[in-house]
């Protein structure tokens, strides 16, 4: 998503959307309507740790400075008398699609003096209580954040490319047969790509909030079991379903980084269950269907400590 500009609010940097929930701390407010009928305006988070440093969340939930009647704002709050530069990125639920609002604040001296850095305009109350958006569903909202260090050592990516891997191409073919019959999540066979090991995942009555509904489908990198947070490997992968009859496949996909902690990525809701099972599209033929996966190793990758 596009940058925010400076006339949104000043202390945003960028606003984006992604489905991983926030790493440092969550915030729920259960009967969201009481809280203003009750005269209760601010809400402050317990203390949860980042590193050796303890912060709070801080919301308003009618505004507070430049966004004050008009939006929710919301602050990160050290609670100590240690300063440190930091940045922080806060998340709001999209319950209805799975995902996040991001808004990522720019990076500020917290101390003693200051010690309280946010959002006027983290998002306007307009946009937070309309119904189609998923923030407030059932008068249940849920915020979060993640702090992010910019003292001491910082993180730094070295990627490189091998000749032996990058851009190598394979396809996988699995015919899933007794179909009718699988309640439980099932494997494919191992193959390599690139000298490294991966196998499919399928959910055949679905994955999480899909479950009943879709057939959920992911790419595993079974060497992320012996991986270090150091290294990854970067894939760009299609994943077909065959379409037995016309040859009307159903396509998708992806490219990610795998390792220690992406293991596996894929489709949670690939195809409806209703429209596998219609006889008239040729997807599951004899209790059995099809899925192929052209997997394309693109690079390694490693992820060290820098000194700077």
């Amino acid at each position: 998503m596009a940058l925010v500009s400076a006339e949104d609010d000043q202390g945003a940097v960028l606003r984006e959307s992604r489905d991983t929930p926030p790493a440092h701390y969550v915030l729920k407010l259960k009967n969201f309507s009481a809280f203003s009928q009750n005269g209760v305006d601010q809400i402050t988070s317990n203390t949860f740790q980042v590193g050796d440093l303890h912060w709070k969340i801080k919301l308003f939930l009618k505004g507070s400075n430049g966004g004050k009647d008009d939006y929710v704002s919301m602050y990160l709050m050290l609670d100590a008398s240690k300063g440190v530069k930091a940045f922080f990125k806060f998340f709001l639920l999209d319950q209805s699609r799975g995902n996040y609002l991001v808004v990522q604040g720019k990076a500020s001296r917290f101390d003693s003096f200051k010690c309280e850095w946010g959002l006027d305009k983290f998002i306007s109350l307009k946009d937070f209580e309309e119904p189609t958006n998923g923030y407030l569903v059932n008068d249940t909202s849920f915020f979060g954040v993640e702090v992010f260090i910019c003292e001491g050592l910082p993180l730094g990516e070295c990627y490189s490319i091998s000749s032996k891997v990058a851009n190598i191409s394979s396809k996988y073919k699995w015919v899933v047969t007794e179909f009718s019959g699988l309640k439980e999540p099932q494997y494919s066979d191992e193959f390599v790509v690139g000298g490294y090991k991966w196998k499919l995942w399928l959910h055949p009555e679905g994955n999480r909030k899909y479950k009943g509904y879709s057939l959920s489908i992911y790419l595993v990198y079974v060497d992320s079991k012996s991986s270090t947070t150091e290294h990854e490997v970067k894939a760009e992968f299609e994943l077909t379903l065959k379409d037995q009859s016309k040859q009307n496949h159903k396509k998708k996909k992806s490219t990610t980084w795998f390792g220690a902690s992406t293991p596996d990525w894929g489709f949670s809701s690939f195809i409806e269950l209703t429209d596998l099972k219609d006889d008239k599209k040729g997807y599951l033929v004899a209790d059995q269907c099809t899925i192929e996966a052209e997997v394309t190793v693109l690079c390694e990758g490693s992820c060290k400590t820098l000194k700077c």
